[in-house]
């Protein structure tokens, strides 16, 4: 994240005499970070009868602690609810601010920060929103009104460690490292203003620190400064990042590599954060170069392919709509077969929340960098809105499609759980059933809509995805054990000698007959020219 000031969670807006149970749950909602934190939260969202000005309470607590964990599309999509329930809270406004400069929006940065400024009504908030401002003006290149911001707000609120922070950061942009560190002393010197949050203060404050020293070509020092602002800001990508490019400028070429596939695994924590990945991936390519084997050397041994990762889920209990009957064992059957194809980890979870999904995809991630396939298997409630597509955890409640965003789990974080394989990188979706929320959920946008199973995908070079059925189509569950998409491709796995495009056309073929071709499994994306098998021939004659 830029170096931005965010405001801090804030109590119910009716303390007077809450209930125990109540009291303690805002009390979770405002102070726990974690999925305790974030569910208490949505506890009193769901709460019957509860005031509009709580639930934005409720929200903006929620993106507040997404904001802390670089998760900023969780984070906008919180404080969006908190703005639509609370058009005049102003702390939204300024967190959204911050949220849009982090996402690299500029403009709409701009906008927010202005609104902040207009809804204020003391000097705190209103150098808060111009320093916010600032930032984004100076990444747009309007450098006289990034200045001009900063100025009001330093005559606005006198001696403020912001004050020093923004200015480190205009500096930077400006490409004085010298005098942006002479910035930080002043901040660290400086007492903490009491209303914005203390750890994304350090955090800011180690940032600009370690970018400084970086730039100034400081690398011995910038490491401790790293290892210090990891300590307190463990997400932080950008921090990373920096750390790979200081330890491969000191020739620690391993320190270097582990900082940087750290780095990749965490959401980008702000716009300015790939530069310094190029940087890193840079120095790398060219470390690496000079390490290589010379022609004479004897040839490096070929990489196995039993290298090769599966995470398979399974939710079929679902607590809000009619449960899936095969979901799970499909899940259970699919896994099983994966160990017996020799998989080095296979990782089987079923009827998942969707915290859990996301902590699976989180620590899945991390083992993908370090293999050649990366495999992920859902089944359960899938949908499609506005050509986007979700799956459901077994806690959704979808009940307006503003809360889809809120409770469901985007494809496009399954793709980034795989992105770093080296092979194969493969997502298989049994997810295009008839949506039971569909009756139950209120639209308040009348430019959503729901469409029938999953949306057609485009993903990056490298990556397949299989759906049971293809777009627009539903997919059946089956009434005798398993899917027919199930069972056609288990049938299939245990073929030997078949190249993966080709398993999945017979997979196709199979189900297509087995359902009287109301179904059509259907492959997106496009792999490249080395051929991929999930059982060689050579693996039945061991």
């Amino acid at each position: 994240m830029l170096a931005l000031a965010i405001l801090l969670p804030v109590a119910s807006a009716s303390m007077a005499a809450p209930s125990d149970n109540r009291a303690k749950l805002w009390d979770t909602c405002r102070n726990n970070g974690g999925e305790a934190g974030l569910a208490a939260c949505m506890t009193i969202i769901n709460t019957r009868g509860i005031p509009a000005r709580e639930r934005a309470n409720a929200y903006y607590n929620r993106c507040y602690h997404y904001i802390l964990g670089h998760d900023y599309r969780n984070a906008l999509a919180n404080c969006d609810r908190s703005l639509e329930e609370n058009p005049s809270f102003v702390d939204a406004w300024m967190n959204r601010s911050t949220i849009r400069s982090g996402l690299g929006q500029f403009d709409l940065a701009i906008k927010d920060a202005t609104q902040a400024f207009a809804l204020a009504n003391n000097n705190s908030d209103r150098a808060g929103a111009l320093r916010n401002r600032a930032a984004a003006f100076v990444r747009r290149g309007n450098i006289a009104e990034s200045r001009a911001d900063l100025d009001q707000a330093a005559r606005l609120q006198p001696g403020d460690v912001y004050n020093f922070i923004n200015r480190a950061d205009f500096l930077l942009q400006l490409g004085s490292p010298d005098e942006a560190l002479r910035q930080v002393a002043r901040a660290r010197a400086t007492r903490a203003t009491s209303n914005f949050s203390q750890p994304k203060m350090y955090s800011d404050i180690g940032v600009l620190h370690s970018k400084a020293l970086v730039a100034l070509k400081r690398y011995s020092e910038a490491l401790p400064v790293l290892d210090a602002l990891i300590k307190i800001d463990p997400n932080n990508a950008e921090a990373f990042a920096l750390k790979s490019v200081a330890s491969a400028r000191t020739n620690n070429v391993a320190a270097a590599r582990d900082a940087l596939s750290t780095a990749r695994r965490l959401p980008l924590s702000s716009p300015d954060a790939a530069d310094v990945f190029r940087e890193a991936e840079q120095l790398l390519r060219e470390l690496d170069s000079a390490m290589a084997p010379r022609p004479e050397d004897p040839a490096q041994p070929a990489r196995e392919r039993s290298n090769r990762i599966a995470l398979v889920i399974g939710n079929g209990a679902y607590q809000n709509v009619t449960p899936l009957t095969n979901a799970g064992r499909d899940a259970e059957a699919l896994a099983a077969e994966f160990d017996a194809l020799g998989f080095r980890k296979v990782t089987l979870l079923r009827d998942v929340t969707r915290e859990q999904m996301f902590a699976a995809l989180r620590a899945f991630a991390k083992e993908a960098e370090m293999s050649d396939w990366a495999v992920i298997y859902f089944a359960g409630h899938g949908l499609e809105m506005g050509g986007v597509n979700w799956l459901a955890p077994v806690d959704a409640q979808f009940k307006t499609d503003r809360d889809v965003r809120l409770e469901a789990v985007s494809i496009d974080e399954l793709s980034a759980a795989i992105e770093g394989a080296r092979g194969l990188r493969l997502i298989v979706l049994d997810a295009c059933r008839d949506n039971p929320f569909a009756p139950q959920m209120r639209f308040t946008n009348s430019t959503r809509s729901l469409g029938t199973g999953l949306a057609r995908v485009e993903p990056e070079g490298g990556t397949m995805v299989a759906y049971a059925a293809k777009a627009g189509q539903v997919a059946h569950d089956g009434d005798d054990g398993n899917s027919p998409f199930m069972k056609a491709l288990l049938k299939r796995l245990k073929q030997p000698g078949l190249e993966i495009s080709m398993l999945f056309r017979f997979v196709r073929d199979d189900v297509m007959a087995a359902t009287g071709r109301q179904q059509e499994p259907f492959v997106y994306g496009s792999l490249p020219s080395e051929p991929f098998y999930f059982r060689t021939a050579a693996t039945v004659s061991r």
